[in-house]
């Protein structure tokens, strides 16, 4: 869909603090950049093209109903950890 070419790997700080553009995933947080490493910027220190582009794709196919599935909340009467509504 993007057109980049991925790969999973063990990446040093070192190669971090050298690269054009930083970012981290997470289920909950999405793609979120990092613009600075130990207090040095990463690059010009400002969120980068790919980085954004990525983050826009991932909020569409977060509000997307094809991608995504809501989840209830822990305050929905009569709902308690560890129960299922089932």
């Amino acid at each position: 869909e993007t057109g980049l070419a991925v790969a999973a790997a063990d990446v040093s700080v070192a190669a971090l603090r050298q690269s054009d553009e930083v970012f981290i995933t997470s289920t909950a947080g999405g793609i979120m950049p990092v613009t600075m490493i130990d207090g040095v910027p990463v690059a010009d220190g400002k969120v980068g093209a790919i980085t954004r582009r990525l983050m826009a794709i991932y909020w569409q196919k977060h509000e997307d109903p094809a991608w995504s599935s809501p989840v209830r909340s822990l305050n929905t009467p009569g709902l308690r950890p560890g129960k299922s509504t089932a």
